[in-house]
């Protein structure tokens, strides 16, 4: 009978001076330029983005409670916090160890009000981060504490650099959406996704003028469900992490299409659902061209079904759409100047069109002429 595997020890309990906690360098929040810059650039993050803020007043109000312990790893004679980075930067805020960003009035105003400024927190000691690497995989990808996709991806690439760099790719994988409750496929393809986020913020998102902040990482990811848009990059697979063929050209198209925003604040693609066009239309060149010039998803997806379809179309939807006029003129009590001049226009153009597609008509095949009979019968 095979011998139970040997539980994991238990994190040591045990409350903490506050000025021996160190943040988490390899924070998955943040990319790497903020988890490991200074401690100025950290604060200003946590204060913009992470609601420090109301960790502030709640911990100044009501102070440190004991059960939500920070999760830390012994480093010496210090401790690097690995859960609870927030809390950590309100107690230090709070205690003096730190001062507020400049210009942070609220934060300052927080702090000068609290009631409670604790100099110790209550901790849990594991002896290994990978320890608490699991307990984050469901308790931030699967539970009740979410992280977002881009927070997610990041973390999985570190369970999967501190875990599993010994093996083979795609064996960590299948290891690393065991213990996080999903599946393969799709580990690989946020982890591919990130390698092509990083690859386009180290190249300052090829001049696009874009917020890293802003970018919506799980629509990225969603596209690599595309064959078409995988294809397209130059991957070998949508869980490709390498990117050794990947055309920065068209990772560069990519992201203008997904991500910059014109007039309307929305970007070409828009929403995720709009994948599908974008997918259809990178296999055609014409219609990538087409979509790079104009800007339009709708009439490049039109233009990758061909120029004989894409006319056809065209026309249905321009007869549609002058029937609805049609439609509202016995409504309308009074016609403007506006209203001549556009059907005039209309009328226009659509006799030019009407004479381009007579020029081009092909002619109908007259019927075979008859074969004359070789001889009479019973000649």
């Amino acid at each position: 009978m095979a011998s139970k595997k040997a539980p994991p020890p238990q994190p040591e309990s045990k409350t903490i001076d506050v000025s021996l906690l160190d943040f988490d360098k390899k924070n998955p929040r943040f990319p790497v330029d903020v988890a490991q810059g200074s401690i100025a650039v950290l604060l200003e993050r946590f204060v913009r983005d992470e609601r420090l803020l109301e960790i502030i007043e709640s911990i100044g109000n009501n102070g440190y409670f004991p059960g939500e312990p920070l999760l830390v790893v012994k480093e010496g004679q210090r401790y690097r916090v690995i859960e609870g980075n927030r809390r950590l930067a309100a107690l230090k805020l709070l205690s003096g160890e730190l001062t507020p960003p400049k210009g942070r009035i609220s934060v300052e105003n927080a702090i000068d009000a609290a009631a409670v400024r604790p100099t110790k927190a209550h901790c849990l000691i594991f002896g290994e981060e990978s320890q608490i690497l699991r307990y984050l995989g469901f308790r931030h990808i699967t539970g009740i504490k979410a992280w977002s996709a881009l927070q997610k991806a990041r973390y999985m690439e570190r369970l999967l650099l501190e875990n599993y760099s010994h093996m083979q790719y795609s064996d960590g994988l299948k290891l690393l959406a065991k213990e996080t409750g999903s599946k393969p496929a799709y580990m690989g393809q946020m982890l591919c996704a990130l390698k092509l986020f990083e690859r386009a913020e180290k190249e300052n998102f090829y001049d696009h003028p874009l917020d890293p902040n802003q970018i919506d990482f799980s629509i990225l990811s969603t596209a690599l469900s595309y064959s078409n848009v995988v294809d397209y990059l130059g991957l070998d697979s949508r869980t490709d992490i390498e990117l050794d063929n990947v055309k920065d050209a068209h990772v560069s198209n990519l992201f203008l299409w997904l991500f910059v925003t014109g007039e309307n604040t929305k970007s070409i693609v828009g929403e995720s659902r709009n994948l599908k066009k974008l997918a259809a239309v990178l296999p055609s060149e014409a219609a990538v061209d087409h979509l790079l010039k104009e800007g339009r998803l709708d009439e490049a997806f039109e233009f990758s079904k061909g120029p004989s379809i894409a006319f056809t179309e065209a026309l249905s939807h321009a007869e549609r759409r002058l029937t609805a006029a049609w439609q509202w003129i016995p409504k309308v009590s009074e016609v403007n100047p506006d209203h001549q001049s556009r059907a005039d226009a209309i009328y226009r153009l659509a006799m030019t069109i009407r004479s381009a597609v007579e020029s081009r008509a092909i002619e109908p095949a007259s019927p075979a002429p008859k074969r004359a009979q070789r001889g009479r019968r019973n000649a």
